[in-house]
């Protein structure tokens, strides 16, 4: 049985439950953010963040097609490193409203 966590003021915690995700897991859609401030669609993460050996954070990101082929030919994505401060979670206009609905 699952207990629900409260705050002092007593509101319910939700531990980002609800919440667009920050910080994108392997497959899921990004929009890249270049240097100027425009997106770039179509592509998928392929790692969590890692560091370089630089130190900078890194994301492993692949072309759309490139990760649809890998996966169902059973190998590595073909990926390029992308900072991920520039790294945006992509999600579909129906899941916002359902965040902000509740």
């Amino acid at each position: 049985m699952f207990l629900g966590t409260t705050n002092a003021i007593g509101r319910e915690l939700t531990f980002g439950r609800g919440r667009p995700p920050l910080v994108p897991d392997p497959g899921q859609q990004v929009l890249l953010l270049n240097e100027d401030g425009s997106s770039i669609e179509g592509f998928r993460a392929v790692s969590g963040p890692m560091s370089s050996e630089t130190g900078e954070i890194i994301i492993r990101v692949a072309i759309e097609q490139e990760y649809k082929d890998s996966r169902r030919e059973g190998r590595r994505a073909v990926s390029m490193a992308w900072p991920a401060e520039r790294v945006e979670v992509f999600v579909p206009w129906y899941k916002w409203q359902r965040w902000f609905t509740r």
